[in-house]
């Protein structure tokens, strides 16, 4: 009967390693990096409720020694049910999304974990007194059951032939797609600001051309493959295709644009995020770099010359045309915005065409004066492929932010909410932090758990957010205890008051504080958004 034992333990290692696999999906199936977050998270492992129940079953069998098989099979089957009975999760804002990938490492992990409880139930059931049997299985149900997210790690690798057959397999049928279509792709790569200048630029084409963007933020080699195969393949006469480049290390890009070959490339900005991943600001340069080296001898450069680290790449491209673009009068741009105005109506600018002496107003509904660099970028590519700067100017005009990217939207009750959720970085914190003290009616709050994956820059930067924060907001509400405390320091250096600062464990618990607090009229900045592997 120590098999009813073992397959109470193994249905709670089953439901463990589904539980583990949404975080193993939030870290992109990466072993390395799920290793690292398991390691400093060592509360998540949940190890103390399983010991506990199997150290009591042990020493109640251990002083029922002479006990019968029924009531030794009570004991342990009941304390292995105790041990491995879900608790509640915390707060989860990203569920596991069951793709096909994600089944196919459930189910080799889940294979792998029932061989291992079945050669170790074997070894058990091999023991002729009963309560040696039920303590090896118990003891071998409690290792399997703690181990379950280390199988996911063995699951993967057990499924690496057959992810690396699929990825073989998409890449030929998405280069055969591009290859018949044989659209002029357009590369936009940086550090933050590619998808909303990928969205911007999507918008504008489209007023004269077929144009098709990557969708959110597919913006990985098989992401890419996966919009092409899906997105692309019924769709004749396609004119542009606008493919968000990512990368977290050398190399990443440049096989993107050996499948894509962009024509014109685009480079927002080079900055600390994933600082962590590249190591340096150099390394994150020369990733970047790389969609400009893939261009062809008639290709061009497209780059914010405003930035210091990507105006360099321009005397690395080569005999490739290079356009530098500039809100900040950047020596040598071609395109230039001038007049810069922010407010609650959105951006206005004037777009100066350097050569020419053209000049053009534009008005766009967005925030954020970083919003200008991106639509200058949109507008100098706009402009590359034939479209007019009055033809541009009314496209801006009806262009909208990107879920979750500064948006700016009047709550039912009157709470103006600005929406800047999807990821922060420190000169999008700085904009919306601008933006939110554009709002001079009722509170201003702050919710933000801070910022990420910033490196050995992480600290400083945060507390830079904390000091900034409080110069502009009437109310700071901090998500997570942990990776906030810089943020804290910064708050307290610049002598914000302690009563109008909030430390919350969870986003819900920050949500309930505005809920309970907030009146018609104020206006809360959601700045990022963190992961669950974060909080």
């Amino acid at each position: 009967m120590t098999w009813l034992v073992a397959a109470v333990w193994l249905f709670g290692g089953l439901i463990r390693l589904v539980r583990y696999a949404r975080f193993f999906q939030i870290e992109e199936y990466q072993n390395g990096r799920f290793w690292r977050w398991l390691a400093h998270n060592r509360e998540r492992w949940g190890w103390r409720r399983p010991v506990i129940a199997a150290a009591v079953s042990l020493v109640i069998g251990l002083v029922l020694a002479e006990a019968q098989e029924g009531p030794l099979l009570v004991i342990f089957a009941g304390a292995a049910l105790a041990a491995v009975w879900p608790a509640r999760e915390r707060e989860v804002k990203k569920p596991l999304v069951r793709t096909q990938r994600a089944v196919r490492l459930l189910l080799a992990s889940g294979l792998l974990l029932i061989i291992a409880m079945l050669l170790l139930q074997a070894l058990a059931i091999s023991v002729s007194l009963p309560l040696a049997a039920y303590g090896l299985t118990t003891a071998a149900g409690l290792l399997l059951f703690l181990a379950a997210p280390l199988f996911l790690m063995a699951g993967n690798i057990a499924a690496m032939p057959v992810e690396a057959g699929l990825r073989r397999l998409y890449l030929r049928r998405a280069r055969r797609v591009l290859e018949r279509l044989n659209p002029v792709v357009i590369g936009i790569t940086g550090s933050y600001g590619k998808t909303s200048t990928k969205h911007y630029l999507a918008h504008i084409l489209s007023g004269r051309y077929k144009a098709i963007a990557t969708p959110r933020s597919y913006n990985t080699l098989m992401g890419i493959s996966l919009a092409v195969n899906t997105q692309l393949r019924d769709e004749p006469d396609l004119d542009y295709f606008i493919v968000e480049m990512g990368a977290y290390i050398e190399g990443e890009i440049a096989a993107i644009c050996r499948l894509t070959r962009p024509r014109i490339s685009l480079v927002t900005a080079v900055g600390p995020q994933h600082l962590e991943r590249f190591g340096s600001l150099e390394v994150v340069t020369n990733a970047k770099f790389e969609i400009v080296a893939a261009l062809p001898p008639d290709g061009v450069a497209i780059l914010n010359g405003d930035d210091p680290r990507v105006r360099s790449m321009a005397g690395r491209a080569g005999d490739r045309r290079v356009i530098l673009v500039t809100r900040e009068d950047a020596p040598g741009a071609a395109l230039a915005a001038r007049n810069i105005q922010e407010s609650l109506d959105g951006l206005s600018f004037d777009v100066v065409e350097t050569a020419s002496g053209e000049q053009r107003h534009f008005h766009a509904p967005l925030y954020g004066l970083h919003n200008v660099t991106n639509l200058l970028l949109a507008i100098a590519a706009a402009r590359e492929v034939g479209l007019s700067l009055g033809e541009i100017a009314m496209r801006v005009a009806g262009v909208e932010p990107f879920e979750h990217r500064l948006q700016r939207k009047i709550q039912p009750g009157g709470l103006v909410v600005l929406d800047d959720a999807y990821s922060a970085n420190p000169v999008g914190a700085l904009s919306a932090l601008h933006v939110l003290g554009l709002h001079r009616d009722g509170r201003r709050i702050l919710i933000t758990p801070g910022m990420v994956e910033l490196g050995p820059l992480q600290e400083q930067e945060n507390r830079r957010l904390g000091e900034a924060a409080a110069g502009v907001a009437t109310d700071i509400i901090l998500v997570g205890i942990e990776q906030t405390r810089p943020i804290v320091e910064g708050v307290t250096a610049a002598g914000f008051g302690p009563d109008n600062l909030h430390v919350c464990a969870t986003r819900a618990e920050a949500i309930d504080w505005l809920l309970q607090n907030a009146r018609p009229g104020d206006t809360a900045l959601f700045l990022n958004d963190l992961p669950d592997t974060y909080l």
